[in-house]
């Protein structure tokens, strides 16, 4: 009889453990994270990734997007023999170009082209025209993509034989990055969402080849090759994506949107090679080692696409060629590294002689080669303690502590520091800061109280200061 009831228990507990996994995650949507991470969400809606694509209601999409964002500054009307009525989706709007998604499905390849708008220059080009192109990007396009190619079109998003998957949102929300997020709303003490800070979940979307080469068209390399490009870098073994960019906001409306997309400067990491340029002050760092090598939608000449490069090394050689015999990648050498070449990093500024590059002096290739070899210096000459850290945490007063302690640090330059509190999980407890800093010593403090204004238990945390590529933790131990 034991045996009997000991057994029943324990199919009952196989059960409901069963019954339990199997229970789906969900996704809630953006507007839910806003209850208590207003600060990213405010950053996040004026960042590029909610308008990768857009629904159509019959009529113009012009308040779907941010006001400084390209769309509403530049309210075109759909390609030449349409109306809005024709499209369920476009694709993009947001900064450089817009495609359209037809009723069932299909993108937008009339024979006669015409179907891409590329606000840069305002001109129409030519995607694909003529093919039959369905939609099947939105794994880097939506929220919660789920592909499908059976042909059944009652399988795809509204039924449209043409739109080859599922979502739960359009565009890049919250959860895309960080996961369904069901389970933390409804027990956010004790279920923490995913916090992803590899440049490997960047480079889910912003690679064409999985880092295994550059991929390259046209003279150009080719759109969404971010994550390859720092494969083939110097920074491949040190800054990743999220030491440079806040993930949450705009990179080409940096002065504009919400928060700094970019978190950091080259002078940074390399103050010596700033410091030691004996190229004529003008121009920055990103001029030369961060050209527009790429092109997404328009070029403005052979030497000058529309998006910046992240392979930062240059080949100062005169006669190198950056991209490989049939022009489709980037080389790269023994090490697996590639390198910018002197007409993308000169030409920018300086003119070829044939009316071609910038408006600054005509240099020849060989002249420029001469120019930029050791334009940095001897990197040999560097001294011991020349690197200065950016910020410093200088002491917690008092520590151990309670409910209350002051943290002192210091900021060694004029730059966006984060404070936060960790626990000895790793899991975030609390921000402190996130803000501006002019250079000097400050003072932040904390209460005792998690993200969600409530106390937390006694024990060791960590203090974590982190501003563009510098980290430094300080331990505090809270003492109820």
């Amino acid at each position: 009889m034991n045996h009997k009831n000991h057994l029943n228990q324990f199919l009952i507990i196989i059960s409901l453990l069963i019954f339990t996994n199997s229970q789906a995650i969900a996704f809630v949507g953006s507007d839910a994270c806003l209850v208590c991470h207003s600060d990213q969400h405010e950053k996040w809606v004026d960042s590029g990734h909610p308008y990768k694509l857009t629904a159509i209601d019959g009529e113009a999409p012009t308040d779907s997007f941010p006001a400084f964002s390209a769309y509403p500054n530049n309210p075109i009307n759909p390609p030449a023999g349409t109306t809005w009525s024709d499209f369920s989706y476009v694709i993009g709007g947001y900064g450089w170009k817009m495609r359209w998604i037809q009723n069932d499905g299909y993108i937008y390849t009339p024979a006669w082209g015409q179907n891409q708008y590329n606000f840069e220059n305002e001109t129409w080009s030519n995607y694909h025209a003529g093919e039959t192109k369905p939609y099947d990007c939105g794994a880097c396009h939506t929220t919660g993509w789920v592909g499908s190619d059976d042909g059944n079109a009652s399988n795809n998003q509204g039924g449209m034989e043409g739109f080859l998957g599922t979502f739960f949102a359009s565009g890049v929300h919250c959860e895309q990055c960080h996961g369904e997020g069901d389970a933390h709303v409804s027990d956010p003490t004790h279920v923490n969402m995913v916090v992803d800070s590899s440049s490997e979940l960047c480079g889910q979307c912003h690679t064409r080849a999985d880092g295994t080469l550059i991929e390259a068209s046209g003279g150009f390399i080719k759109h969404h090759e971010q994550y390859d490009e720092w494969r083939h870098s110097p920074h491949l073994n040190g800054p990743g994506c999220n030491d440079c960019h806040d993930p949450h906001s705009s990179v080409k409306y940096d002065d504009i949107a919400q928060g700094d997309g970019v978190l950091t400067s080259c002078e940074n990491c390399h103050p010596f090679e700033v410091a030691n340029n004996y190229h004529p002050p003008i121009g920055e760092c990103v001029d030369c080692h961060m050209p527009k090598a790429s092109k997404s939608a328009v070029a403005v000449n052979i030497y000058q696409g529309d998006i910046r490069t992240h392979i930062w090394s240059i080949n100062t050689d005169s006669e190198y060629n950056m991209f490989s015999i049939d022009g489709t990648s980037v080389v790269e050498d023994a090490q697996g590294q590639s390198q910018i070449n002197l007409a993308f990093a000169c030409y920018g500024c300086h003119n070829d002689g044939s009316g071609g590059g910038g408006q600054y002096s005509t240099k020849t290739l060989v002249e420029l080669e001469n120019m930029a070899t050791d334009i940095h210096g001897a990197l040999s000459d560097v001294e011991p303690g020349m690197i200065p850290a950016a910020v410093a945490l200088t002491g917690a007063y008092p520590n151990p502590f309670n409910p209350q302690t002051k943290i002192t640090f210091s900021v060694s330059n004029p730059q966006h520091v984060t404070i936060a509190v960790y626990d000895m999980a790793g899991q975030q407890v609390a921000q402190l800061s996130d803000q501006f800093y002019s250079a000097g010593e400050h003072t932040t403090g904390w209460n005792g109280k998690n993200i969600l204004g409530r106390d937390v238990a006694s024990g060791v945390y960590l203090v974590n200061i982190r501003a563009k590529s510098v980290s430094q933790s300080l331990k505090i131990q809270l003492v109820r």
